[in-house]
């Protein structure tokens, strides 16, 4: 429970971060979609009911904070999650490696889920903004799970010295926790 407490207070900070101190800071128009980065976390170490409550609270104050379609971002990242889900069996989940480039594909799953469901509204706006921002979507979004990666055993070992990180045990053991 103090787990789920924990990555829901992270999604609330990095909700933050990315809808409302990213654009005032930076002024970009692209920015690191950290939400996304979480849901995928969530994806490779929580089960599939507490992940995906916990990935359907995220898309709803992700959509409280910036959604102009109620709802789209609940549905893209918990697709998203099912997703991760699926494949989670197949790999390796204390990979480092595996976090990025699912987080790559995360990315371009979600820009193709938003240019579906954008094709049943308005397409004009999000649609395009969507294409125009993925290069640079993919690229900061790898930039933030690389180092949340780098910072997460850091923060670890200064915040909780004897909780484990899922998924990035042996990462820790690399970084001398």
């Amino acid at each position: 429970m103090k787990r789920i407490l924990g990555l829901l207070l992270l999604g609330g900070f990095f909700a933050l971060i990315q809808t409302v101190l990213w654009p005032q800071l930076f002024g970009w128009q692209a920015r690191p979609d950290l939400i996304l980065v979480l849901v995928v976390y969530v994806g490779l170490t929580e089960s599939l009911l507490g992940g995906g409550l916990l990935v359907l609270l995220f898309g709803a104050g992700l959509d409280a904070l910036s959604g102009s379609n109620p709802g789209l971002h609940m549905v893209v990242l918990l697709l998203v999650f099912d997703l991760v889900r699926f494949f989670v069996g197949r790999f390796n989940a204390e990979n480092a490696t595996l976090l990025l480039f699912m987080v790559a594909c995360g990315t371009l799953v979600d820009a193709v889920l938003l240019l579906f469901f954008a094709s049943f509204a308005d397409p004009g706006p999000l649609g395009w903004e969507v294409v125009r921002q993925l290069a640079p979507q993919l690229l900061l979004n790898l930039v933030s799970a690389w180092l949340l990666l780098r910072l997460a055993p850091w923060l670890q070992r200064r915040l909780v010295p004897m909780a484990e990180l899922p998924g990035l045990n042996r990462l820790d053991r690399r970084h001398g926790a």
